[in-house]
């Protein structure tokens, strides 16, 4: 994806601050701002982001931690806190919630288009399936779902190259990276990154519904 189609956004309870990375961001991406959990929740569960650039000390009862908890579980993108704290506690609960970077405020221009070029560039996944003398290499982002038939497995991408490999699901699921593969059912795993919604036992990728089962 070129960079300047990149969607950041941002997370930011004070009004300034939060028009002052905007001004930032625009000049090289797409940006939009949320000033708190539930905002930014909202506009996570209906647009799509590649990355969050998130205030640790948002007002409200839910702070910048509870949303990139809540970004772990559901969405699977990067994410940057931003910060005027850094006491060790701090850090601590920081570093366990798996951040891409973190920023001190107040934030140089240079340091959050640095910050954020890095963490879309190691985001950027290639991995690759193995089979016997035959390699296939997919990129994380342009995978969707891969769907089982007896022997063979089906990956689905985004780009419409789908592959027919012989292999099970089991072995996807040992090779792929835990944060794009989540198996949903016995003949199905999906990328979490591209989940449109969740009702109840179905889950939605593209015009595909899929049932999810218990047991996984």
């Amino acid at each position: 994806m070129l960079e300047h189609n990149r969607r950041i956004l941002i997370v930011e309870d004070e009004v300034l601050i939060a028009l002052s990375l905007k001004k930032m961001l625009d000049k090289v991406f797409v940006s939009e701002i949320a000033h708190d959990f539930e905002e930014a929740k909202m506009l996570l569960s209906h647009k799509s982001f590649d990355l969050v650039l998130i205030d640790i000390s948002l007002s409200g009862d839910k702070t910048g931690l509870d949303l990139a908890n809540f970004i772990n579980i559901n969405i699977s993108i990067p994410f940057i806190f931003t910060t005027a704290l850094t006491d060790p506690g701090t850090l601590e609960k920081i570093t366990n919630l798996r951040p891409s970077a973190y920023l001190s405020k107040p934030i140089e221009n240079v340091n959050l288009i640095t910050a954020i070029r890095l963490a879309l560039a190691n985001d950027d996944a290639i991995f690759k399936i193995e089979l016997g003398k035959q390699i296939y290499y997919f990129q994380a982002k342009d995978f969707l779902f891969a769907e089982a038939d007896h022997v063979y497995v089906e990956i689905h991408l985004k780009s419409g190259k789908n592959q027919i490999l012989r292999t099970t699901m089991a072995y996807l699921e040992e090779i792929f990276p835990s944060k794009y593969f989540k198996r949903i059912n016995r003949s199905v795993g999906v990328n979490p990154y591209h989940i449109s919604k969740v009702v109840n036992d179905k889950l939605f990728i593209e015009d595909r519904v899929f049932k999810i089962s218990k047991k996984f």
